[in-house]
């Protein structure tokens, strides 16, 4: 399935390119139009469902007052019926809000995403996506162990206790 595996993730990479490029009316043309109720599920916020909802969340950054920068990895995509794909990846989303007193720094995150597509004479299209943020005890494990200062890793592969090839 390598040909399906690489047409998802050119329509994804596709997707996150107009995103990072504020380019809303071409990332709007990537979800099926014929779909009825579209369904997004944003890790900031309640569900999306039915175009009004996912039409003014596209909208609601207009006019753009921050700088963003998502990528996505780990791709991982199946078929699972004629002309429908899942894709679960690996997104890292950041931003910077310009002129926010309380985020005068860029931040961002990570969470895992699943995307349906379904196949049209026009290329794949989304109709359903959500994204699920690391458990906040994840988040906190992660962000204490990147924290960690390097002299402790050398006292402790010193003494036999650690080592970095094998956690």
């Amino acid at each position: 399935m390598a040909g399906l595996h690489d047409d998802i993730n050119a329509v994804l990479t596709r997707y996150f390119t107009l995103w990072n490029d504020w380019k809303m009316d071409d990332l709007r043309r990537l979800w099926d139009a014929d779909e009825k109720e579209p369904i997004y599920v944003a890790e900031e916020r309640d569900p999306l469902i039915g175009w009004p909802a996912l039409l003014d969340y596209w909208k609601v950054s207009e006019p753009r007052r921050s700088e963003h920068f998502i990528a996505f990895g780990d791709l991982h995509v199946r078929e699972i019926a004629p002309g429908v794909a899942h894709a679960f990846y690996q997104l890292s989303w950041n931003f910077f809000v310009i002129g926010n007193r309380m985020y005068q720094k860029p931040i961002g995150g990570e969470v895992r995403a699943t995307t349906l597509l379904r196949k049209k004479p026009d290329g794949w299209k989304f109709f359903h996506h959500i994204e699920s943020p690391l458990a906040s005890l994840i988040q906190l494990k992660r962000a204490h162990e990147q924290n960690v200062d390097e002299r402790l890793f050398t006292m402790l592969e010193e003494k036999g206790l650690y080592s970095r090839s094998k956690p």
